[in-house]
């Protein structure tokens, strides 16, 4: 069976975005690179890695609306609610029908970040 290896994002600068993701989830670097004149950095997320990819220019238009995020399951779910708000990032909360709350916020280039409660 196929398996998903990474989720990559542009981003408009390449430190400020390991710094958010490092400092929000506690992500590890794992590798720093070039691919042409864009810098690459990947962060380990468990089972799947993060690449954050800064382009020469590092002109980022981000996508507008809901459709384009990061969803990532969170046993420490309080813990990093409590981390999104130390750094003062708007957020906002729900409950699923089904039960387990959900957290929505952006990285530093308006990339929307789930965290949810419960696993699917």
């Amino acid at each position: 069976m196929a398996k998903l290896n990474h989720v990559g994002f542009f981003v408009s600068d390449l430190d400020k975005s390991v710094k958010f993701y490092k400092d929000i989830f506690g992500f590890e670097e794992v590798d720093h690179f070039m691919s042409g004149e864009a810098k690459i950095t990947t962060l380990d997320m468990g089972e799947v890695l993060l690449e954050l990819i800064c382009p020469p220019d590092a002109i980022i238009t981000p996508p507008t609306g809901n459709w384009s995020h990061l969803a990532i399951y969170e046993p420490q779910f309080d813990k990093i609610v409590a981390r999104v708000d130390e750094k003062n990032l708007e957020k906002r909360m729900m409950t699923m029908d089904i039960g387990g709350r959900l957290c929505f916020f952006n990285d530093p280039d308006g990339h929307t970040i789930e965290i949810s409660e419960k696993g699917l």
